[in-house]
């Protein structure tokens, strides 16, 4: 496996958002008590809990690295790896391609892809092609703001539910979306973006999706970002309650929780995000960094030489059960070339420890 640099990888890379420090709660003795006690949102401490920062791991962390049975499919931002339904596209070729170079699943944007209606003659096609070559439509992801001011979170929530519809006409299991944040633009950190009043109206957008779509087998993943309020497993966990729908999973991307807490214990908060979601884990994204500066920004790197501790990532992953196949995206990444280098490292770390991916990517 190539190690590619850990610093200043991509030119102009975009750093990711650093959160500020979770608020403190009772003192633990373990990932578990954490993972049991209602509303708690950070780590265990390691020593006493008046300690300091508790920012580096204790020495004792529990890593189960048991393959399970579920076989992972592998899904990328390369140029000639997303889903498109642009008018004239060579589905065969483009289905086939994906397949030759290891990609076995692929996903779509929602704005580009509600934005042409597909002929069923067309849709027939996407079907048989993808069957035909291995690689499952698995995905509509959604990036709009649900809980935007008036009048734009009805637009965004019209477009969500129009997004279920489409999935349903071409059998993807799962569109992915997000809780919003409190100004128009879903991106930006709102102050109020954590108060009761925006959980609120977040659970009652889901709810409205939900109902609106009610009947639909379509799973609604939701995927948590430090700028909105899923920003940690405990609060996708109570989400799904206070929802209500069994429809309501997770589209999990650790890496987008990270803040300068957890930054060197991502094992624990990888331990404690599956124990807390588990099943509820529909699909994930898989990302990796670094934190190389003086202020808390933390930089992609090249997936498996970062901190993300990609053997426990990979064990658990292949251990969920809900279905025999977990689709996984990996992205953020500048060139083709280096989502072949990303591809080739989770497949390196996946074979070392007896996990199964998907397909086979060329020498």
């Amino acid at each position: 496996m190539a190690n590619i640099s850990r610093r200043k990888l991509f030119a102009g890379g975009a750093g990711i958002a650093a959160a500020a420090a979770s608020a403190t709660g009772g003192a633990a003795t373990s990932a578990a008590a954490a993972a049991k006690a209602p509303g708690r949102a950070q780590l265990p401490d390691v020593w006493a809990p008046d300690f300091l920062y508790q920012w580096s791991p204790p020495t004792n962390v529990k890593r189960d690295l048991t393959p399970g049975k579920a076989v992972i499919r592998l899904s990328g931002q390369a140029s000639y790896a997303r889903m498109t339904n642009a008018e004239g596209t060579d589905y065969d070729a483009l289905f086939a391609k994906m397949a030759a170079n290891g990609w076995t699943a692929t996903e779509a944007g929602s704005a580009a892809w509600l934005a042409r209606k597909v002929p069923s003659s067309e849709v027939a096609t996407i079907k048989a092609m993808s069957k035909k070559h291995d690689v499952k439509f698995y995905n509509i992801h959604c990036a709009g703001n649900i809980i935007a001011p008036d009048p734009d979170a009805d637009r965004w929530q019209r477009h969500i539910i129009d997004a279920i519809h489409s999935a349903e006409e071409f059998d993807c299991p799962t569109i992915l979306t997000h809780v919003g944040s409190m100004y128009a633009n879903r991106n930006w950190a709102h102050p109020m973006n954590w108060s009761k009043e925006c959980y609120d109206r977040s659970v009652k957008a889901l709810k409205r999706i939900c109902n609106d779509t009610k009947g639909s087998k379509v799973s609604i993943a939701i995927e948590p970002v430090n700028t909105e309020f899923v920003n940690n497993p405990w609060a996708m966990k109570r989400l799904q309650e206070d929802v209500g729908d069994e429809r309501l999973r997770s589209g999990l991307d650790i890496t987008n929780m990270v803040h300068p807490n957890v930054a060197f214990r991502m094992s624990e908060l990888t331990n404690i995000t599956f124990e807390l979601l588990g099943d509820r884990i529909f699909y994930l994204h898989a990302k990796d960094f670094v934190w190389n500066e003086m202020l808390p920004g933390m930089s992609w790197a090249m997936n498996g030489t970062g901190n993300m501790d990609y053997e426990l990532w990979l064990a658990h992953v292949s251990r969920l059960t809900a279905r025999p196949e977990t689709y996984v995206l990996v992205e953020f990444l500048n060139k083709d070339e280096e989502y072949a280098q990303a591809q080739k490292n989770i497949r390196a770390i996946a074979e070392k420890i007896g996990v199964t991916i998907h397909g086979k990517q060329p020498a």
